[in-house]
């Protein structure tokens, strides 16, 4: 299974990270085809479900069963991209769930690495390629470096683990601009939805997540999506994303149909490729929509 792209338009005029914060701006794109623990005694005590961390090289690694390659999670750090000016999709971990999946015992490939790579050659967006996926730590005090989040998970046997630190934080990201895109990688199980619904009544008590209807911007940022197909699966009562908003701009994006496995190279039904190819289009989408608005 491949991923082809057809270049058509792709401009060579690059953004910084600053402008995208600034102010809006076009964004070219082009047409996409889809084919086809060694953990310390504290880090384990915050940790009640988690995956080996090597701490001389500072990454999370697992195997995946269908490769049986030993696949990793760098942790990212604000100065791993010297200039400033480049976009990484960083991923969120957080305590007490599976925040890892689609990055270790992948299906076909590492679902944000194959993102990034999709992102870059198909848009404008100066796009921080690296060897291995990228996480940061809901604790690390450079967490308000980026402007964009993905976070994930099943919700299984955990619920998330959050303190009030950490709920303070999260708020303070909002407040400074920061986008969360949030994904459940199974909606059916009904148990990590809750959890983020109860993450946001803490942040902000006032706010509830709203339907999103197909004529807001980010269903037509880069590519014009009148019909939702979602990601690897679409259910039924679960076919729209909804969102926390800032006024009239989305903070928090909730997609219940898993973009992401449909980026990890997952079967998508009921739409096949053509639904894999409208994935990975909304989420070009969805992170141009987070860096202009």
């Amino acid at each position: 299974m491949s991923i082809n792209i057809t270049k058509t338009d792709k401009t060579d005029r690059r953004f910084s990270r600053r402008t995208f914060l600034k102010s809006s701006i076009g964004l070219a794109t082009s047409a996409v085809a889809a084919g086809g623990l060694l953990h310390s005694a504290e880090a384990q005590s915050q940790f009640s479900e988690y995956i080996p961390y090597d701490t001389t090289r500072d990454v999370h690694w697992g195997y995946s069963n269908r490769t049986g390659r030993r696949e990793f999670i760098e942790h990212n750090h604000p100065g791993m991209d010297p200039t400033g000016e480049k976009f990484t999709f960083v991923r969120l971990k957080y305590a007490g769930g599976d925040w890892w999946t689609n990055l270790v015992n992948s299906f076909y490939w590492q679902s944000d690495l194959k993102f990034s790579q999709v992102l870059a050659e198909n848009t404008s967006i100066d796009v921080n390629l690296r060897k291995h996926p990228q996480y940061v730590d809901i604790n690390d005090e450079w967490l308000y470096s980026y402007p964009f989040l993905y976070m994930t998970g099943h919700g299984r046997r955990n619920q998330m683990q959050l303190t009030d630190t950490h709920i303070r934080k999260l708020r303070e990201y909002f407040e400074r601009g920061g986008f969360l895109l949030v994904e459940d990688c199974d909606i059916r199980y009904v148990r990590f939805w809750p959890q983020v619904k109860a993450m946001m009544r803490r942040i902000y008590p006032d706010k509830k997540f709203e339907p999103l209807d197909l004529t807001h911007p980010v269903y037509h940022t880069l590519y014009n999506h009148d019909e939702y197909l979602g990601g690897d699966k679409l259910l039924r009562n679960y076919d729209y994303d909804q969102a926390i908003m800032d006024e009239d701009k989305i903070m928090v994006y909730f997609c219940p149909s898993d973009l992401n496995c449909a980026w990890e190279g997952r079967r998508c039904e009921p739409g096949g490729e053509e639904q894999r190819l409208w994935a990975f289009e909304q989420g070009m989408n969805i992170v141009a929509y987070a860096l202009t608005r």
